[in-house]
């Protein structure tokens, strides 16, 4: 078995409504959260880990319910995947997992060190679901270019100095953004959807998108 990444670009059929949710995920959240709430602990659930972000931060959006214009389900969808992203990192000592004729590395609980940076991106990786029980596959995208300039100009919304929120250019591409996927699937290089976050490397800043770019929303910072 080779436990070399396998590259692949991921299809551009961005816009399709198939939408993987996070059910699962969710479901271990919440019983977890209650559980541990119980007891005076903290979430840290094994396998799916989903730590609580430290109380300086939002414990997940800042805001109550979704923004205007933005489906409840969408939003929820996308903490969730922001908290498990906040706790998930790629695991290269595990073994590869293999979806059609390629193997791909595995991203695996890293409580509190999650937010694989821009250097692995742009790859498909395997992860256990447990809300389905076997291997599933997500995709992130890597540096994040802002060339419309639409997340810095949210940073700047939100007071963060024009040295950590700035627009990166093809001149000098160095962009502190990184873009994840929020949804999952079955199989390495399935056709993806629209739906992204996109975070600050530099404030922990992160704002979800669920039109493919066109817009953005602050979720909150992990």
């Amino acid at each position: 078995m080779s436990s070399s990444l396998d590259t692949a670009s991921a299809s551009d059929a961005e816009r399709r409504t198939k939408r993987p949710r996070l059910r699962g995920r969710r479901r271990i959240l919440t019983v977890a959260s209650i559980a541990l709430a119980l007891l005076g602990g903290s979430v840290a659930e094994s396998g799916a880990a989903f730590a609580q972000p430290p109380s300086a931060q939002c414990p997940a959006a800042c805001y109550a319910g979704a923004p205007a214009g933005v489906q409840q389900v969408d939003w929820d969808d996308a903490n969730e995947a922001a908290t498990w992203w906040a706790n998930n990192n790629v695991d290269f000592n595990a073994a590869s997992v293999r979806s059609g004729w390629s193997w791909y590395h595995r991203i695996d609980a890293h409580p509190g060190g999650g937010w694989p940076d821009s250097f692995w991106g742009q790859n498909w990786y395997a992860f256990y679901e447990p809300g389905i029980g076997r291997d599933q596959f997500i995709y992130y995208g890597g540096t994040f270019h802002d060339r419309a300039g639409l997340v810095t100009q949210a940073e700047r919304n939100h007071g963060v100095s024009s040295n950590d929120a700035w627009q990166s250019s093809a001149v000098n591409g160095n962009s502190p953004y990184v873009e994840y996927d929020i949804d999952y699937y079955g199989s390495a290089n399935d056709p993806r959807n629209a739906r992204r976050l996109v975070r600050n490397t530099r404030t922990g800043n992160v704002y979800a998108t669920f039109d493919h770019y066109q817009t953005f929303y602050y979720l909150g910072h992990f």
